[in-house]
């Protein structure tokens, strides 16, 4: 396991990312229900978040997961432990990952408030990066976001910086092999 250090930046990062997280005023979190037709505004929670999620590119992607036994069969195929000892809640679940980063530094918040239209889910995201002339260090990272999502089946999951700007969307489920 490699331990990377831990700057100011990134404490007061993380700290920032925590507030906003557990405030959920995240700006433009939440479209206006039935702005854009039948929306409802739904609340989702993160479970843990990881620096190092070795994400499979540079890009900003969420994965759908059905429930904890897919869970753990994505994380046994990244080689990370994103859930712990924690006893987990049931399904479904989210992982957002801000992709394959140059330096550390870097972090992502989701928005306790999601839009919820029909089986498509959408969630707000604050990502998070170190200004190039920030002190640091050039250890490469890949943060993840562990997100519990409202029981229900959903087809879709999308991403959205606060500006609205979408970042990632999925449209596939990771679901759980016969046992």
């Amino acid at each position: 396991m490699r331990v990377i250090p831990i700057t100011p930046f990134a404490v007061a990062a993380l700290l920032g990312c925590w507030w906003l997280a557990a405030c959920g005023t995240v700006p433009g979190a939440a479209l206006l229900p039935g702005a854009l037709g039948a929306a409802d505004e739904v609340e989702v929670s993160e479970i843990r978040r990881l620096p190092q999620c070795a994400a499979a590119s540079d890009a900003v992607a969420v994965e759908l997961i059905a429930d904890a036994d897919a869970l753990r069969d994505w994380q046994q195929a990244r080689g990370v432990d994103l859930i712990g000892a924690a006893a987990l809640p049931a399904g479904p679940f989210a992982v957002i990952d801000h992709g394959n980063r140059t330096r550390d530094g870097n972090g992502l918040a989701v928005s306790r408030r999601a839009v919820q239209r029909g089986q498509t889910l959408k969630l707000t995201a604050s990502f998070l990066s170190p200004k190039p002339d920030e002190p640091g260090s050039d250890a490469p990272s890949s943060p993840c976001v562990l997100v519990k999502l409202p029981a229900g089946r959903y087809d879709r999951i999308e991403v959205v910086d606060p500006a609205g700007r979408r970042r990632a969307v999925t449209a596939t489920v990771t679901a759980a092999p016969p046992r």
